[in-house]
């Protein structure tokens, strides 16, 4: 037990004489120039979450939407323009019709 407590006492000697010799200039250096990095750093981290901010909304799913829209109304422009092609081919079916009916019962 004795024993114990004097190799801790030693050790906590020893650990306050290496914390009391002084910090190594090499290393004030790294940590000064460490601290500068950091610092440097927080504020590049500032500025790009300020224009992560300013960003405008994205707007992907209006542009689906829009693009699914589109391709519907251009299905629909198609159908539309067959029904027409089909309505004027019966049209002048029709009017050739009337034409004959006219020719053939004349109005006196």
């Amino acid at each position: 037990m004795r024993f114990l407590c004097r190799s801790c006492s030693l050790v906590l000697l020893f650990s306050l004489a290496c914390t009391s010799c002084g910090d190594d200039p090499k290393l004030v250096e790294k940590r000064e120039k460490q601290k500068a990095e950091i610092s440097r750093l927080k504020g590049e981290l500032a500025l790009i979450d300020e224009k992560l901010k300013n960003l405008p909304p994205d707007v992907s799913t209006e542009l689906s939407e829009a693009k699914q829209l589109s391709e519907k109304q251009s299905a629909e422009v198609v159908g539309l323009e067959a029904e027409v092609a089909a309505l004027e081919v019966k049209k002048r079916t029709m009017q050739s019709e009337f034409d004959a009916y006219q020719a053939k019962y004349q109005v006196k």
